[in-house]
């Protein structure tokens, strides 16, 4: 069974951690003194400076496919009238109510009530009304008919079948009344949540809007996409893998920028960033080599260190930041570590800055392996599944497991997270986390 997963919600009990960057007059001090942080505490340090969902009010057909910012509320009842829902006959039931002992009765037709053109007459008693469907129904008439079980004769009809009192009518209200509530807040609109509001008048709403991404990637030896490359060169793959991560997290990347490896050139692109977007994601330039300079360029550019190095393989220089609302990650520049850490930090945040959880998706897998982890880090292992028949998860570790081998992740499902030391015999279990567009 696949299902999201939330990530925990510790740091709401814990204000130490939220007041790093924050709160602390050397918030690089504070997260240095153990060199590494935990995943954990990097997750809560990323949802504790979660910045403001952004809002807009728009057209329903421009809000196609997002998420509601507020609750609707019904601002009328449906059916609006009490209607027929079946073409037929409106009548009363006490001159109807004998046929249903099997004695069939012969009513004047004195009119009609088409969809559209209400009947505006009296009706009295032993008459009939021809009514469409969903047509208003007369007052006076409880009842309607179907075509199919009378019998019609000049300006008569006589019933011959009738089950209850009450039947084939829409009552008004019998759907929802004004006031209900008809789509929660985080519903996702599509062709059916449009045509519903549609039908109540509504014709444009607040829905969250998609975050705004500025992507700059850094390294004098890339070569960008469709570039020719120099024998010293390689291609840049994160700027065109991020790029489409985001905009299946829902986000939008709304400038591409290259930089060179010198502090002046990472200052000017961050710079150039900051207006544009909430979210800045920088690949490369995050290690401890003397050309790795987003860090310092960073703190110029007035952002506040938030954590830096995070106890993981790949990934362990993961770097986070913030000035006011707007948050840069820098992530390390070989395409799996940065990749690895796009899924398991930002596009769970991407979700929940669309009104939906921070979350994962994840399953129940069986391994027909023994796993290991050596290492002194948590290993986000890159794994492969499969569905049995009985509809079990079986998965397995994928060879290759290099940060700059792209194939353990092209070929991959998802990924597992294995602790330090950990062991898992073949045929256990264990949570895996699955890629969005897989299964």
């Amino acid at each position: 069974m696949i299902e999201l997963q939330q990530a925990p919600q510790t740091i709401r009990d814990n204000q130490a951690w939220t007041d790093i960057g924050m709160r602390t007059k050397n918030p690089v001090r504070a997260t240095r003194k153990k060199h590494m942080i935990e995943i954990w505490q990097a997750l809560q340090i990323i949802r504790a400076n979660r910045p403001r969902n952004r809002v807009a009010t728009l057209p329903l057909l421009e809000a196609l496919g997002r998420r509601l910012a507020e609750d609707i509320v019904a601002p009328e009842p449906s059916p609006r009238y009490t209607n027929s829902a079946m073409d037929g006959f409106a009548v009363r039931w006490e001159d109807v109510a004998t046929v249903a002992e099997g004695n069939p009765i012969t009513l004047l037709l004195t009119g009609e009530s088409q969809a559209g053109i209400p009947f505006s007459g009296n009706c009295l008693c032993g008459q009939a009304i021809r009514i469409s469907t969903g047509a208003m129904l007369p007052k006076g008439m409880d009842t309607v008919i179907r075509v199919e079980d009378t019998k019609i004769e000049n300006n008569r009809v006589t019933v011959l079948q009738v089950r209850k009192k009450g039947q084939d009518i829409r009552k008004a209200g019998e759907e929802f009344t004004t006031g209900d509530v008809l789509l929660n807040k985080g519903t996702a609109l599509q062709a059916p949540q449009l045509g519903l509001l549609t039908s109540v008048g509504i014709m444009e709403v607040a829905v969250y809007y998609p975050p705004h991404i500025s992507l700059v990637v850094t390294g004098t030896e890339l070569a960008a996409p469709g570039e020719a490359v120099a024998p010293h060169q390689i291609r840049d793959s994160n700027s065109t893998m991020i790029t489409a991560a985001v905009r299946q997290a829902g986000g939008e990347v709304i400038a591409r920028n290259y930089t060179g490896d010198t502090q002046e050139d990472t200052v000017a692109a961050i710079r150039k960033s900051i207006s544009k977007a909430g979210i800045i994601i920088i690949t490369g330039g995050v290690s401890m080599g003397e050309h790795d300079h987003v860090k310092e360029a960073a703190r110029e550019c007035g952002f506040n260190e938030l954590f830096w190095r995070v106890k993981q393989k790949p990934g362990k220089p993961l770097f986070f930041a913030r000035r006011d609302d707007c948050l840069l990650f820098g992530l390390p520049g070989n395409p799996v570590s940065g990749f690895m850490c796009f899924m398991y930090y930002i596009q769970p945040l991407l979700r929940s800055l669309q009104g939906r959880e921070f979350s994962w998706r994840k399953a129940k897998a069986r391994f027909d392996q023994s796993i290991k982890n050596s290492g002194d880090r948590t290993n986000f292992m890159r794994i492969g599944v499969r569905k049995e028949e009985s509809g079990f998860i079986i998965a397995e570790v994928l060879e290759k497991q290099g940060s700059h081998m792209l194939g353990s992740i092209a070929k991959a499902d998802g990924f597992i997270m294995m602790e330090p030391g950990q062991f898992l015999t073949e045929g256990s279990w264990k949570d895996v986390y699955l890629f969005p567009w897989r299964m």
